[in-house]
């Protein structure tokens, strides 16, 4: 099987790695890649100075024989391009234009869950800034406002007061900071919890589950600043059971699978769920995304112990043995964690060309990688092309000993402004997000 994977990012630097182990699997391409991808010999890197359309992806099937495409940005999934492969006969996996507005919009994905039943915080919806205005005025704080659209995990603000609501509204319906995606807002109800990332993989009906991690959202220590793609994720959660993983799948998972079905338009592919769990183990989503999360990919890549080309070589039938493939020995009985290094003033402007120099003491191994997300490679050498720059992934007999692994291998990566959380995976950091503040000024 010779597989496509879409992307530049981390999350596609550890799928292509992965996958290029698989015995099932003669060869992975990645489109555009990154630096990462040049320098690992078992994956080639399909570099490209053009846009990436949709004609540009069937060329470079069609030139490099490819049997499966794997969708990895959400952009990519909400303007269509499974539909478009799909219609040409070629095997994808990523859920179509219509399913993908479960990410696309949060309007949509908002009115989705309260239409099947799904426990999701009390919104409401605006396009007119005075409207919304008004509706604060009436709220207690804290709230969520979220921009509608795609805004790569930078348009959630969890506002305190009337003020800062106020601020955050003009700036997105007013300034345009987010371009159109945030001209439509949501704002929601504070819920508060320990949020999770639950991730499955479905042809619409049967599921696999990946393990459950958290992703820590907010760029500095303590879960201050501001929000972004991830800053690092932690396995395994003490606090979820396997009997909350089931009532998970029955109330969440599946019910969003039958309300697709429903709307005539069967899932197929990753659905991300973020939720926030309180004490009595009660979740509400906080959003649906229609893809691998990262950083939980580059945690869940390492994680893997099995043979992954069959089971995405299988998807359209999901047959019993890579359902049971996934779950007796597929995955690493192992803690780990995942700490990302970014750029200095992401997320928002930042420099890139910064040279990166990894120390050669850094040892990877079966235990411990090094994924890219933003690099590059020019006659300087490594250089910074992005945010978020790279991350080290690592698993140890337990969290203690994983923190101390990646945290040693992240401080022999250099690079001009390097920034990266110290409290992944820290007990005390895993309700960093948690308001107990409530006022209505």
């Amino acid at each position: 099987m010779r597989i496509l994977i879409i992307g530049s990012g981390g999350r596609e630097h550890a799928l292509a790695w992965r996958l290029s182990e698989s015995t099932s699997v003669q060869a992975t391409f990645v489109l555009p890649g990154n630096a990462g991808i040049d320098l690992d010999p078992n994956i080639k890197r399909l570099r490209t100075t053009k846009k990436i359309t949709n004609e540009l992806v069937l060329e470079a099937i069609k030139a490099n024989n490819v049997d499966l495409t794997i969708i990895g940005p959400e952009a990519f999934l909400v303007t269509g391009l499974v539909d478009f492969l799909r219609s040409k006969k070629m095997p994808v996996i990523g859920p179509s234009k219509a399913a993908a507005q479960l990410e696309g919009s949060k309007a949509f994905s908002k009115l989705f869950m309260r239409e099947n039943s799904i426990k999701t915080a009390g919104f409401e919806i605006f396009v007119s800034y005075e409207k919304a205005i008004d509706y604060l005025k009436s709220r207690e704080f804290p709230l969520v406002i979220k921009a509608d659209g795609l805004a790569g995990g930078k348009g959630v603000f969890i506002v305190k007061s009337l003020s800062e609501g106020q601020s955050i509204l003009s700036r997105l319906m007013i300034d345009g900071m987010l371009g159109l995606a945030g001209k439509k807002v949501v704002i929601e109800e504070f819920v508060s919890g320990f949020e999770i990332s639950l991730i499955v993989l479905t042809d619409g009906k049967k599921i696999i589950r990946f393990p459950v991690c958290q992703d820590y959202k907010n760029l500095d220590d303590g879960g201050v600043g501001p929000n972004t793609g991830g800053m690092g994720v932690h396995f395994p959660l003490d606090f979820i059971s396997d009997a909350m993983l089931k009532k998970f799948e029955d109330e969440i998972i599946f019910p969003a699978l039958k309300g697709m079905e429903k709307s005539g338009h069967l899932y197929n592919g990753f659905l991300y769920c973020g939720l926030m769990v309180d004490k009595d183990g009660t979740a509400n989503v906080l959003e649906f995304n229609c893809r691998l999360g990262d950083p939980e990919t580059q945690l869940l890549m390492l994680l893997i112990r099995g043979d992954l080309g069959p089971v995405f070589e299988s998807i359209g039938v999901f047959d019993t043995a890579s359902l049971i493939q996934t779950k007796d020995n597929f995955w690493h009985k192992k803690a780990g964690l995942t700490v990302m290094a970014s750029s200095a003033g992401y997320p928002g402007t930042y420099n890139s060309g910064e040279l990166v120099t990894i120390q050669d003491e850094l040892k990877e191994n079966d235990y411990l990688k090094v994924f890219h997300s933003g690099t590059e490679l020019n006659v300087n050498g490594l250089v910074t092309n992005g945010g978020r720059v790279l991350s080290v992934s690592g698993l140890g007999q337990d969290k203690v000993s994983a923190r101390n692994m990646v945290y040693k291998a992240i401080s022999r990566i250099d690079f001009n402004g390097k920034h990266y959380r110290k409290d992944i995976g820290l007990l005390e950091a895993r309700n960093s997000n948690k308001v107990t503040k409530k006022d209505k000024t």
